[in-house]
């Protein structure tokens, strides 16, 4: 019995440890969910839309992961290695204006397939993987996913993502930004993916 109550409380723990989704956005068929997590200084947010294209086609433009570093510049973000098969590792830089301190990060990007019709990108943070720049913060908290379902030859695309984005910026700053940000990755896979829909139409 003691047993029991321990399990209870634990599972109690848990279930406490993380508030439900909440829709903030749902625009040109994208919708973006924030929640709050216990002991994280930043919401967590969650990204989903639907593509008409094939997985696998997805699958190939997200390997090019620095374009989606919402508002990245050409040249600031790049492809640094391919650690194995599977996982590949990217750098981004984010401008910020002045007096706040731009930011960098190194994410590793971990393709899980689970079948044909399923995949999962793992994110996850290396701030070790190079030395850290002048003038620049790194980013060493990030954890998350891509999760990509087909059907139909269609692609649900979900991004789930939890970032600390270091130093002192205010929360209600970065939590807005949970909302901006996603919202223009999405918007350029979406232009990206029409784009490839008409070429293949046309054909």
């Amino acid at each position: 019995m003691k047993k029991i109550f321990i399990l209870i409380a634990v599972f109690s723990v848990f279930s406490n440890a993380q508030t439900d989704w909440k829709l903030k956005k749902d625009s040109n068929e994208i919708k973006i969910f924030t929640r709050s997590l216990l002991n994280e200084s930043f919401d967590e947010y969650k990204a989903v839309t639907t593509v008409n294209v094939p997985i696998k086609k997805v699958v190939e433009e997200l390997l090019t992961a620095p374009e989606y570093f919402d508002e990245c510049k050409s040249g600031i973000s790049y492809y640094l290695k391919k650690k194995s098969e599977d996982e590949h590792l990217f750098y981004a830089r984010k401008d910020l204006p002045w007096p706040v301190k731009d930011r960098d990060i190194i994410t590793l990007l971990t393709v899980i397939k689970i079948n044909d019709y399923k995949y999962k990108l793992k994110l996850e943070s290396l701030p070790d993987a190079i030395p850290e720049k002048n003038k620049t913060l790194r980013v060493k908290k990030l954890m998350g996913f891509w999760l990509l379902e087909e059907k139909d030859r269609k692609t649900k695309i979900t991004q789930q993502l939890l970032v600390n984005p270091e130093g002192s910026l205010p929360k209600f700053v970065v939590n807005k930004l949970l909302i901006k940000g996603p919202f223009k990755t999405f918007s350029d896979l979406r232009e990206k993916f029409s784009d490839t829909t008409e070429l293949l139409l046309s054909k």
